[in-house]
């Protein structure tokens, strides 16, 4: 026979893992198929997706938190572009980002880095920093001005905003939901919890 204690303990476990159980299935769609994307090419890797914007001095800290963080982990990042319409260059930097990403995949978190870490992100200094990594001058504008470069952007607000978007940061790791800027700690937590 179980004594009050032992009921009480019982009883609040079930409910946490009742919870879990809920707030796992409450994933956004979006947000389960880039998990299942990331099992199906790099199976056993945590799939990590960041709303951001570039010009963004909350994502600007966020991403200088994680960065290092993911060096030695098998992490899948995927960028989703929110350029904020008072950043006026936010929009500028992430055209380039698509581009750099459509062009050389294996460079794009090294491009993004970049912007994230550089004080101008205007479209030359884009342009310059996109050619260090590699990319072709010609090739990079014609994707710059393609309107099918504003268009994925869009798909990106698209996203940000199914999964209940409302402020960049936004970050998915694994299962993990992060809103607004995070500490070192918090981002390590969540990466170590996937493993």
């Amino acid at each position: 026979m179980l004594k009050n204690g032992a009921v009480r303990a019982l009883f609040s476990s079930t409910i946490v893992l009742l919870l879990l159980v809920a707030c796992g299935s409450q994933l956004p769609p979006a947000i389960k198929d880039e998990m299942a994307v990331t099992q199906a090419r790099a199976p056993g890797s945590t799939t990590l997706v960041f709303f951001t914007d570039f010009q963004c001095p909350f994502c600007r800290k966020t991403h200088a938190a994680l960065a290092p963080l993911l060096s030695d982990r098998k992490v899948r990042v995927v960028l989703r572009h929110v350029p904020l319409p008072r950043h006026p260059d936010a929009r500028t930097a992430a055209r380039a980002s698509v581009c750099v990403e459509s062009m050389l995949p294996d460079k794009s978190l090294a491009y993004a880095h970049a912007l994230f870490s550089a004080p101008d992100i205007s479209e030359a200094a884009c342009e310059e920093i996109a050619i260090a990594e590699g990319i072709d001058r010609d090739q990079f504008r014609r994707c710059v001005a393609d309107r099918a470069t504003d268009e994925r952007i869009e798909r990106d607000i698209a996203i940000y905003e199914s999964v209940g978007g409302d402020g960049v940061p936004l970050l998915f790791i694994g299962r993990t939901r992060l809103e607004g800027m995070q500490p070192r700690s918090r981002l390590e937590a969540a990466l170590d919890a996937e493993k």
